[in-house]
């Protein structure tokens, strides 16, 4: 008859076995995981790229926003009978059935097919987004950036391990008038007058006129509910001083700095191979002539225009106006509050 018993050799392998298994565990639980809560136009895609060629850092792309795009801009019964609602809607699927955004689509298939890090858009959900950032790792740190406005009303789809939060602001009279930029070119890139666009009423699933108060609610939130203070830094202070900002902020963070970072590629492949995330959010949006600027740095650059100003061109209509009034109070507190 055989001996069943375990010779004392192999419990010995057996328990190395087991205590290097477990401390692989623990360190991949013990990944660092870091939120940037932004608002639009604020640098942030910028400050994901640098992200990037930070040491052991996994990057996602507004994992939260992409889910909460699939219940309002993609839900057929969201807002259903709105007229800008169905304008988008109409807009978007004129867009959809162009011969250009058919050829980029089959592209992105196969793109998802051999990339492990990126989901189809339409596959995304809060629930999914949830699960994966709770996953173990072997990185050092997940970085997130995402939306404020996407999380505020799903906070329970945080991750129910220790996270750091941050946020990212920059004054409404610049975030607002790049945004409209943003949406007149999307919407119509050659025929849409500055005017004529207005950023309300022309992207009807997003809470326009209340993004910093959402920001501001949210910041409120964690301070209430986080055992660390959340870190804010101010776009304009980003880019005037990097080399003071980003080791602070680090600091803060507690990862550690290498000066290096503050220079990194400006081929826009390492966003393809290293970002998770929706296939809309890593392979489509960074070929936009919005994103490209940001996709393509190398570095962060001096502000164009003094903080709290707009660019000449860019002229402050009056739901701009109005918008940027109402959000300025939310951003002050916040501005004061910031890593200077």
């Amino acid at each position: 008859m055989s001996n069943s018993y375990l010779s004392f050799e192999q419990i010995k392998i057996i328990r190395k076995r087991t205590a290097t298994y477990i401390a692989m565990m623990s360190s991949q639980s013990d990944a660092k995981r870091v939120f940037l809560w932004i608002v639009p136009r604020t640098c942030s895609t910028a400050f994901s790229k640098f992200m990037t060629f930070v040491d052991d850092t996994e990057v996602w792309m507004e994992p939260y926003y992409a889910s909460y795009l699939n219940e309002t801009y993609y839900n057929p019964n969201f807002r259903v009978g709105d007229p800008h609602a169905e304008r988008m809607r109409e807009t978007l699927a004129r867009i959809e059935a162009s011969d250009f955004m058919k050829g980029i689509r089959e592209t992105m298939k196969n793109d998802v097919k051999e990339n492990a890090n990126v989901i189809d858009q339409k596959e995304i959900s809060y629930s999914w987004v949830k699960q994966q950032l709770e996953k173990p790792t072997p990185k050092k740190i997940i970085f997130i950036k995402d939306q404020a406005l996407a999380i505020t009303d799903h906070l329970s789809y945080l991750p129910d391990v220790t996270c750091r939060h941050s946020f990212i602001i920059r004054h409404p009279a610049q975030a607002y008038t790049s945004f409209k930029e943003m949406i007149r070119n999307r919407l119509d890139p050659v025929g849409m007058d500055w005017e004529e666009c207005h950023v309300g009423n022309d992207t009807p699933f997003s809470p326009v006129k209340d993004f910093y108060k959402i920001q501001h609610k949210l910041w409120q939130h964690l301070l209430e509910t986080s055992e660390v203070e959340p870190v804010i830094i101010d776009a304009d202070d980003l880019l005037t001083k990097p080399e003071v900002i980003l080791p602070k902020y680090f600091e803060k963070l507690g990862i550690p700095f290498k000066e290096s970072y503050l220079q990194w590629e400006g081929s826009d492949d390492f966003i393809r191979q290293k970002w998770k995330g929706s296939s809309d959010f890593v392979l489509l949006e960074p070929k936009t002539i919005v994103y490209s600027r940001a996709v393509k740095s190398t570095g962060f650059e001096p502000p164009q225009i003094p903080r709290g100003t707009s660019k000449p061109e860019w002229k402050v209509t009056p739901e701009l106006k109005e918008y940027i009034e109402g959000a300025v109070p939310f951003y002050e507190e916040m501005y004061q509050n910031r890593l200077k």
